[in-house]
């Protein structure tokens, strides 16, 4: 049996939001306020960015790889302008806590975007 990548994607973001939850909280101590805005925003982008994806996939599937590194520039875009608004460099060791999970769904949405192209291409043939 094949694992569907919408579940799999799923399961996996949800899987990267509890373990570094629990690290933040239990092993780092840290307050999980900050945690829980930095992963709503990151689930906000992430559903965003699939959402686009599968838009792109829909009207244009031969322009979806290049669409996902666009997309990808937007996300680091975006990033880069949130991070003064989520005061990232207060936080001990913030290169871990935030680029190592942002990375990670980044991964994930390449992933995805993958699975839909071989997808075309065997509908293809």
């Amino acid at each position: 049996m094949k694992a569907n990548p919408n579940i799999l994607v799923t399961v996996l973001f949800f899987l990267t939001f509890l373990i570094h939850f629990s690290l933040w909280k239990f092993v780092f101590h840290l307050d999980e306020i900050v945690i829980v805005k930095f992963y709503l925003f990151l689930s906000v982008m992430f559903m965003m960015m699939i959402t686009l994806v599968i838009l792109i996939n829909r009207v244009a599937p031969q322009f979806l790889g290049m669409s996902v590194i666009g997309l990808i520039l937007l996300k680091f875009g975006l990033m880069f302008l949130i991070r003064k608004k989520l005061d990232f460099e207060a936080i001990p060791g913030y290169k871990f806590h935030f680029i190592i999970p942002y990375f990670i769904l980044t991964a994930l949405l390449t992933y995805y975007a993958i699975k839909l192209i071989n997808h075309d291409k065997k509908q293809e043939n």
